[in-house]
């Protein structure tokens, strides 16, 4: 009623002056509670700016002893442990293929051969056994070991590698290490498998095409999501694309050397255009690489089952790599060490697990292939802890530092 009178009024001193009153009342009923929003919506976004302020995370103080803080400090000098690192595993692999022609040991399902599968009563000497074939057949590159059922043998597998492709050849081979088998041990019923030369270096080919295709667009993905520019990420696309799909029909060198070219663009882009997505590539192939010469080391013979074992272990090497990333670059607060921090006891806690699975399952399988398999996970797994959070950790630290995100 009041706002009704005092509206009443003002409406009568505006005729008294000869003010066309209608008009003038409008721009009051509309304008001024216009504004009066605008500064009440004001007003909350500075209480929000201001709340959002206060709970922001402090930046962590640096840590004063232990083990946190030689890594606080002494980064720099911890990323040359996995470059050096890589440098000996590649170091290896040159001076293996310098030697047997090949960067990795073959096994019978990559190189061609047979695979005899002999069950037996007695205990045998797997040692002694396998020097007595290999001195009788010193040109076949020959293979024995024990399969065992709660600490008891019950049968041997042979392994023994032939470049013949010649039926009769191979049938003379199983005839002649069964024979020598027979003066050592006591059987009766045998299993062979038989996988040509051309037939194991086509396994070979195409699993590590696949091994390639896999590397290429898991880096794909992990430069779309770190990457900042649309061109570089719409240009890495396109050659990932094209690399993948001109993977299989590479056949001649001038194939290959293109493909090669196409790489070093790649990572000319990664470097360039997302230095974390560089780095988590880096660290995901030098846990490739040092777990590789490693197994070479330890004289592993790797088929189709230690192949796929490398493919699982691009994703595994991958996943505390994009934890740590996204962790320091995605967050805000607390600094980049104290994120760095909070992302190992994540990812360790991670390795450690899968460490676990996979020791459990080395130990405990009887099936060789899955021993394999198990085996080089658990191998890379180890290896991952040192190039996540000393190489990859070191590199995301150094960009953040020139890009004064700390």
């Amino acid at each position: 009623m009041a706002y009704s009178h005092s509206l009443l009024q003002l409406t009568t001193w505006l005729r008294l002056l000869g003010v066309p009153p209608i008009k003038y009342i409008r721009s009051i009923q509309t304008s001024t509670p216009m504004a009066t929003r605008r500064e009440r919506r004001s007003k909350l976004k500075r209480k929000r700016k201001l709340y959002l302020k206060e709970k922001e995370v402090p930046i962590a103080p640096e840590p004063r002893k232990g083990f946190l803080k030689f890594y606080h400090d002494r980064y720099r000098l911890l990323l040359f442990i996995p470059f050096l690192i890589l440098l000996l595993a590649l170091a290896q692999i040159g001076v293996q293929y310098a030697t047997t022609g090949d960067f990795l040991n073959k096994g019978v399902s990559l190189k061609g051969g047979l695979t005899l599968t002999v069950p037996i009563d007695a205990p045998v000497d797997v040692h002694a056994t396998e020097r007595f074939l290999q001195n009788r057949f010193p040109s076949n590159d020959l293979r024995l070991r024990a399969i065992s059922e709660f600490g008891r043998q019950v049968a041997l597998i042979i392994e023994a590698s032939s470049d013949v492709e010649s039926d009769d050849a191979i049938r003379a081979l199983e005839q002649g290490v069964i024979a020598a088998l027979r003066e050592r041990v006591a059987f009766d019923d045998y299993s062979v498998e038989v996988i040509g030369p051309s037939l194991g270096a086509s396994f070979f080919s195409q699993t590590l095409k696949a091994v390639f295709i896999a590397f290429l667009l898991m880096g794909l993905v992990v430069f779309l999501y770190f990457g900042e520019n649309f061109k570089a990420k719409m240009a890495a696309t396109v050659l990932t694309l094209i690399a993948s799909f001109s993977i299989f029909g590479a056949h001649t060198f001038a194939a290959f050397l293109a493909l090669g070219v196409l790489a070093v663009i790649l990572a000319l882009l990664y470097v360039f255009f997302s230095p974390p997505s560089a780095a988590v590539i880096l660290a995901a192939m030098s846990d490739i690489i040092v777990t590789l010469a490693i197994v070479n080391l330890l004289g592993i013979r790797i088929g189709t089952a230690g192949i796929a074992a490398f493919l699982m272990l691009i994703g595994y090497s991958v996943d505390t790599d994009i934890l740590l990333s996204v962790r320091v670059l995605k967050r805000t607060g607390g600094g980049v060490f104290s994120r760095i921090v909070s992302a190992m006891k994540t990812g360790v806690t991670m390795s450690v697990t899968s460490i676990s699975a996979a020791l459990v399952g080395f130990l405990v399988s009887q099936s060789e292939t899955i021993r394999q398999i198990m085996l080089i996970v658990l191998i890379g797994l180890i290896v991952d802890l040192i190039f996540t959070w000393l190489q990859n950790a070191g590199i995301i630290r150094l960009w953040a530092e020139r890009r004064h995100l700390e």
